[in-house]
């Protein structure tokens, strides 16, 4: 069940986005709602880590998908349901188009969704928006 996809343009290179995706430990600097991201190996498929955000019990994730400056899916396990979020970006003329996807799977998925939907609409934008900034001062 689609979420939300957002996508926006920045001059900020593929490069520069990438550094700051793959800096994990440093999520929380641009996305105000974590409180604590890791991962337990190198930034690429397969890679488990955690994310919690504040006033979460910590989630298990997994990389499910890592494709260096295009795109990065990753998993997080609910009960009875998964969050899938996705990252890609393509660079045309000069831009670079980035895109952010939330799903969310499983059994209970229109609970969560529910839940969910209105606080995760607003919250990206923002995220993004934070993220895009310092990639762009990023040489």
């Amino acid at each position: 069940m689609l979420i939300i996809k957002h996508t926006v343009e920045t001059t900020a290179t593929p490069a520069q986005i990438w550094k700051i995706w793959q800096d994990v430990e440093n999520w929380k600097k641009w996305d105000q709602d974590i409180e604590l991201s890791r991962i337990d190996g190198p930034f690429q498929t397969g890679t488990t880590g955690c994310t919690k955000f504040i006033g979460t019990p910590l989630f298990k994730t997994l990389l499910t998908q890592v494709v260096p400056l295009k795109l990065v899916i990753q998993e997080a396990h609910l009960s009875f349901a998964k969050v899938v979020s996705y990252q890609s970006m393509t660079y045309v003329k000069g831009k670079t188009q980035v895109t952010f996807q939330v799903e969310i799977r499983g059994p209970l998925s229109l609970f969560f969704a529910c839940m969910l939907r209105r606080f995760i609409k607003k919250k990206i934008p923002l995220e993004m928006e934070e993220m895009l900034k310092r990639a762009e001062v990023l040489g």
